[in-house]
């Protein structure tokens, strides 16, 4: 039997302010032309089979409160990114990309798509031109883990693996890696550019901003997540604010990043020094073509050994195996909930732990790295907000 895809077009899932079009809130998965609804997507896949492109969006949110919040007027709810068919957030701009560059003629059939990646969104490109028919190569460096380079090249393309630490100007990083093989012979390669590409933002602003806002019945006051394009924090942001300019925007940056130091501290770009962290798919050593900071309000500095002390500390409470970046995303928000008097956070929870299993829930790799028994506090943290901001 083939599979079945019953949506309702009509079905709008969010209160519409004055002056919203409400079709532009439609969740539009970039693998379909169809425009659905988030929670007709669910229905569909309660009802019986779907397509496999069906399951990208639409994940649950769950409520850490108990474990993470530091008042009990502050809720801190997670979107669970990681349920998403290649296992991450990335699956909402990878077709969204693809499907958008198809249907403008600039990504042809017999063309191969490259992207450069830290990790998750090689393996989101690959699982969007597995169901393309596309080939692929992408390309990654040696921080990223073995887990997420085996699932780059579970999707049958090419997966190239860059030394890590370089300058971001350096022809043999991994982002220029993909400019070069684009610029030499752009009629075979098509480049994602994911940190330029202004589809990626977008992709947030019609998936990811909207589920949001419903699930959390637009009483949402707060949303935090880490960068490295640029695309959750400023799409999702700029989605929410649509809604409700009231909403703050704060982004988690682990120390050595340099997005810290441009958008506290005024630092130019060209004077940005890059230090070094572990954790990965946050953090960048430039900055991102798609990061907006209009739509961000405050920055939290994060560091490694919390971080990944956090994904242990849900795993071990809440039964959830996450991803560093998600353990940056969760020591924010806890650090947020002590300073603001009430409200209800909200965070992503990017990929899964199981794709780390060789380093954070590696008792021996904790130790070599220094970071077992080295995590700060909540309670010691600080929120850096821009001097406009006159109350929380």
């Amino acid at each position: 039997m083939a599979p079945q895809n019953n949506f309702d077009k009509e079905d709008i899932y969010v209160d519409m302010p004055a002056g919203v079009n409400p079709n532009e809130l439609n969740m539009i998965h970039a693998t379909s032309k169809q425009a659905r609804s988030w929670q007709a997507v669910r229905t569909a896949v309660t009802d019986g089979p779907v397509e496999s492109n069906t399951l990208i969006g639409g994940t649950p949110m769950i409520d850490l409160s108990s474990l993470l919040s530091l008042k009990k007027d502050v809720k801190i709810y997670a979107k669970c990114e990681y349920m998403n068919p290649s296992g991450s957030i990335k699956d909402r701009i990878a077709g969204f990309i693809l499907q958008a560059a198809i249907d403008s003629g600039e990504l042809k059939k017999g063309m191969t798509v490259v992207a450069a990646t830290s990790g998750n969104t090689g393996a989101a490109i690959a699982m969007a031109c597995a169901l393309r028919g596309y080939d692929y190569v992408v390309i990654t460096n040696e921080k990223c883990s073995i887990e997420k380079i085996d699932s780059m090249k579970a999707y049958g393309g090419t997966v190239l693996v860059a030394k890590a630490g370089l300058p971001a100007d350096h022809p043999e990083s991994y982002e220029n890696i993909e400019l070069a093989m684009v610029s030499k012979d752009p009629k075979k390669y098509f480049g994602v550019n994911q940190y330029g590409n202004q589809n990626n933002s977008l992709a947030y602003s019609r998936t990811l901003g909207p589920e949001i806002y419903s699930q959390t019945k637009g009483s949402i006051t707060h949303f935090v997540a880490g960068s490295s394009t640029g695309g959750t924090l400023t799409g999702t942001a700029r989605f929410l604010k649509t809604m409700n300019p009231e909403i703050k925007a704060v982004l988690a940056d682990p120390k050595g990043s340099v997005l810290w130091d441009n958008f506290v501290n005024g630092v130019p770009e060209d004077q940005l020094k890059v230090g070094k962290w572990e954790i990965e798919g946050v953090g960048k050593d430039s900055i991102p073509g798609v990061l907006s900071w209009d739509v961000v309000d405050g920055a939290q500095n994060g560091d490694d050994a919390s971080s990944f002390y956090t994904c242990r500390e849900v795993a071990e409470k809440c039964g959830i195996l996450i991803g560093g970046s998600s353990g940056l995303n969760l020591h924010a928000a806890s650090v947020l909930s002590g300073k603001i008097e009430k409200g209800l956070i909200v965070t992503v929870l990017p990929d899964s732990g199981i794709k780390y299993l060789s380093k954070i829930f590696n008792d021996k790799w904790m130790d070599q790295k220094g970071f077992t028994g080295n995590e700060k506090k909540a309670e010691d943290g600080e929120i850096f907000w821009k001097s406009s901001i006159k109350k929380l």
